[in-house]
């Protein structure tokens, strides 16, 4: 005979009172029903307002949060995290001598500092905001009362919590009813099945499929190999209907995707032949205008020319030969002969420009940025770049001449303009950054340089000598 076991029946779990929720319908009683609570000594409560009210935190008796120095902690943490990195990446792990500078100075890490300290001071604010406000909390027992629905319209509510040590349901009860509230109701847990519905379950599958899509594709295509392009969903200027250099192309027929120059042809704004004294800094083109173009600072071909062409030399033999029996050195004369086919050219003496105090002081000014580094601020030739140079001895640096010798002073403005323009020795040329008339105005100032080391200051009056002073 089979015997029958009963199954327990399951019981259904009993709600439990969480608190209390009184209602208001105006902001002032509120405030003043808030400030009966705080004097009664009630600390787990909190108010509902649909807008903020101006003074409710002092009615409730609300602290000082920590908010502000949870801040200032991560600011503080990540500008020492900056500084350290920078530290440690500069001068321990990977020192890397850059002109003298020091390896680790601060001023140079204040803008990683600053990002960082402004970055995690950033997260402190948002994440310590929601941890201290116990966010996110996505349900909450009062959104079943159908009173509490008008807490973001135009009710005010007071909601009590049952845990506070203070809470008892029928003197709390009784405490929120003197406060004249327009009504007063318990709020209890909730007793229907914790498990999520079938259709969210589905809903929330589908998404974390989709989510892995992405991430499952990039590291597909980055462990494959395609001889297809890839997908350009923006092409910006990657893909341009155009020609490149170096390259070939058949719509020519030499070939050449870069087509040559036009003979006879020059671009627009660029004709120099109606203005020779200012373009060329000479009265007139002569006939050989290759010299025009000559520069002296290709020293390697130079040098080149004498390990190839000069045989190697014997001091003793040389030291007994007199100047007439030695070898002439073909490299020296090619030099030589290059000079004196520029000082035979007819080079400007005046300015081809009217001479102004807009023009000296852009004179000055692109001097400073183009010339002082290796000429110097005076034109002694003691630059910073110079000087460096000099410091470290290589043996491959020529020193800038100083303005002020006579050779320089003899030089007419328009072999000077010429100089700047192409270059001489070590000093590359500056045609090609400098526009004509700043390097004009560069001649100008250096003029003005040689003239100042002409003057005897004892002859200068006090008060020029004051308005120098005082001139920046």
């Amino acid at each position: 005979m089979a015997t029958t076991i009963e199954q327990p029946v399951k019981t259904k779990a009993e709600p439990e009172l969480l608190g209390l929720l009184a209602e208001f319908d105006d902001p002032n009683a509120l405030i003043e029903a808030s400030k009966k609570v705080r004097d009664a000594g009630y600390r787990k409560w909190d108010t509902h307002t649909p807008f903020p009210l101006h003074g409710i935190d002092e009615a409730m008796g609300i602290k000082w949060t920590i908010l502000p120095w949870i801040v200032a902690a991560c600011g503080l943490t990540g500008g020492t995290i900056a500084i350290g990195m920078q530290y440690w990446m500069n001068a321990v792990n990977y020192p890397f001598l850059i002109s003298g500078k020091p390896l680790f100075s601060i001023p140079a890490c204040i803008p990683i500092t600053f990002e960082l300290s402004v970055l995690l001071a950033a997260f402190g604010a948002f994440f310590g905001m929601l941890v201290l406000n116990q966010l996110p909390k996505l349900y909450n027992p009062l959104f079943k009362s159908e009173a509490f629905r008008r807490a973001t319209n135009d009710r005010f509510f007071i909601s009590m919590d049952a845990k506070d040590a203070k809470f008892s349901e029928i003197d709390s009860g009784e405490f929120l009813h003197s406060l004249n509230p327009i009504g007063v109701e318990e709020f209890w847990s909730d007793v229907e099945s914790p498990k999520l519905p079938r259709n969210l379950k589905l809903a929330l599958a589908l998404v974390g499929v989709l989510l892995l899509m992405p991430p499952a594709l990039v590291a597909y295509k980055r462990s494959t190999t395609t001889n297809s392009p890839r997908i350009h969903i923006v092409p910006d200027m990657d893909f341009q209907p155009k020609l490149k250099a170096q390259n070939t192309t058949n719509l020519f027929p030499d070939g050449r995707e870069v087509r040559p120059n036009i003979k006879g042809t020059i671009p627009r704004g660029q004709f120099k032949d109606d203005n020779i004294p200012f373009y060329y800094g000479l009265k007139y083109l002569p006939e050989d205008q290759d010299v025009v173009v000559i520069a002296l600072q290709d020293e390697k071909k130079t040098d080149a020319k004498k390990t190839e062409e000069k045989p190697p030399a014997d001091p003793k033999a040389d030291a007994a030969k007199t100047p007439a029996e030695k070898p002439a050195d073909p490299a020296v004369d090619a030099a030589a002969a290059e000079a004196s086919k520029l000082e035979k050219l007819p080079w400007v003496t005046e300015f081809p420009m009217p001479v102004t105090e807009k023009m000296m002081a852009r004179g000055k000014e692109r001097y400073r940025i183009y010339c002082s580094a290796c000429h110097g601020l005076g034109g002694e030739g003691d630059g910073l770049v110079s000087l460096r140079a000099m410091d470290l001895q290589q043996g491959t640096w020529v020193k800038p001449a100083s303005y002020h010798t006579d050779n320089v002073r003899k030089l007419p403005v328009g072999r000077l303009y010429h100089t700047i323009t192409h270059g001489v020795r070590k000093m590359p040329a500056y045609g090609a950054q400098v526009p004509p008339e700043d390097r004009w105005a560069i001649v100008l100032y250096l003029r003005a340089l040689q003239k100042s080391h002409e003057i005897d200051a004892t002859t200068i009056p006090e008060a020029e000598k004051r308005k120098l002073r005082d001139t920046k």
